[in-house]
């Protein structure tokens, strides 16, 4: 710093007026406008208005100082070899740009950030363009970018490698081993961490892209669970079960004596997926077909009356002990009939089912007359934007007579259908009915 410098940093109110007119000049970006002084001593004032060569009275009344009359003065001055941006940076010790260059050159170093990945892990470009795009789900990742850019890139990389490693299907591993093996820490994927709440990101994106999730970010630990289940992941292998009766199952041991004496005895089994990667082979004891229930209660009745039906309840959203035993279903040979309620959410979930497992599943009692006969008075119009989703032409029909009733139809009132069916499939399954039975 030179001594003219030094002497006019040392006059009155001078770093005050030029922190003003740096945030003037990078507020509209180039060098204009005035700033107000109405806060300055009446020395300061005096050592501004001696500057600028005009009257401190007069100053005062106006009350406001150019940037453009300040940068003349200077010209007249020893200062004549500065420009006022010039000066502003030696007087404050600091560059200067306006808030549009800044703007621009936080956008390149974006860009930058983001093309490195790219060129790296082409692979994983689905996921950092997800990213870029700012979208609300990825707020918190931004704040970490700001943050530490460099910590975030080595995470955001460790978590691709990861997903590239994924267990293979029908082995599932649990989700601390699978840290382990990746980066030699067991609790460098815990979900309460960044690195854990990145696999959950990654995982979420790439289920959305494949059209498999419209909801957003997993939030309850259920949800968590699952969405790391549809990847072979487990964080607790008890919390998914699915509810069955009428089935006998192998494994590598052979056939298994609990699914057998549930069979015998027609008991009904409530099986986690701890016990269900056990397993290679599940069949029904009778007949062909799965009569697969979305509803719990409904479920309960459907066994009540349809005595040895082969029956496996979801218990609503689809699980993973749900993926597992059906899968196992189907490639085993036997074929689905799904019944769920009829409403937005319903109608995905029977989707999801006939993206997997294709003319393996059927719908039961999910048509046209079925919704119009257990119509409810719930109104859904702030739901049926969901139906774009649908694929399937059956269920894209009942979508279309929704949108014009924008009620919901729900399995309970489909119940004595629902066991007829079974009855007309089934060899001796329904228990006799008393005329006053009531479903």
């Amino acid at each position: 710093m030179t001594d003219k410098v030094e002497m006019l940093r040392k006059e009155p109110g001078i770093l005050k007026l030029f922190t003003l007119f740096k945030d003037k000049y990078r507020s509209i970006g180039r060098v204009g406008g005035t700033v107000s002084i109405s806060g300055f001593s009446q020395a300061e004032t005096e050592s501004i208005a001696g500057f600028l060569g005009a009257s401190a009275d007069k100053l005062l009344v106006k009350g406001r100082v150019s940037l453009t009359d300040y940068e003349k003065a200077m010209k007249t001055n020893i200062f004549s070899d500065y420009t006022l941006v010039g000066l502003l940076e030696e007087v404050l010790g600091e560059s200067i740009i306006t808030r549009r260059e800044e703007s621009d050159m936080y956008q390149k170093q974006e860009n930058d950030f983001f093309q490195s990945l790219i060129n790296d892990y082409p692979g994983g470009r689905w996921w950092w363009e997800w990213i870029q795009a700012k979208s609300t789900d990825t707020r918190w990742i931004w704040s970490l970018y700001r943050e530490a850019s460099d910590s975030l890139r080595e995470e955001l990389v460790s978590v691709y490698n990861a997903y590239r490693q994924l267990p293979s299907a029908r082995q599932f591993e649990r989700l601390p081993l699978f840290s382990q093996r990746m980066t030699g820490n067991p609790h460098y994927f815990d979900i309460g961490g960044v690195s854990g709440k990145l696999l959950l990101h990654c995982l979420y994106v790439d289920q959305y892209l494949k059209g498999n999730r419209t909801e957003g970010m997993p939030k309850t630990s259920e949800e968590v669970n699952e969405l790391l289940g549809q990847y072979m992941l487990m964080r607790d292998d008890l919390w998914s079960f699915v509810t069955c009766r009428g089935f006998l199952a192998e494994s590598d041991s052979g056939a298994h004596p609990v699914w057998k004496a549930a069979a015998e005895t027609d008991s009904v089994l409530n099986v986690p997926i701890k016990e269900l990667v056990k397993l290679k082979k599940i069949w029904p004891v009778h007949g062909e077909v799965v009569w697969v229930v979305e509803n719990s209660g409904v479920c309960s009745t459907i066994l009540d009356y349809a005595a040895a039906a082969p029956v496996v309840c979801t218990h609503g959203q689809f699980r993973t002990a749900s993926w597992v035993m059906l899968d196992l279903i189907v490639q085993s040979g036997f074929t689905l009939r799904y019944s769920g309620d009829l409403d937005p959410e319903g109608l995905l979930m029977a989707q999801r089912l006939k993206d997997r497992y294709q003319d393996r599943v059927s719908f039961w009692r999910m048509d046209k007359s079925s919704y119009i006969s257990s119509i409810s008075e719930e109104d859904i119009s702030g739901r049926l934007s969901k139906l774009a989703a649908l694929t399937s032409p059956e269920l894209k029909e009942i979508a279309e007579i929704m949108k014009i009733r924008k009620k919901a139809g729900y399995q309970e009132a489909l119940i004595a259908e629902l066991v007829q069916d079974i009855e007309g499939q089934g060899d001796g399954y329904i228990v006799p009915l008393s005329p006053s039975s009531q479903f």
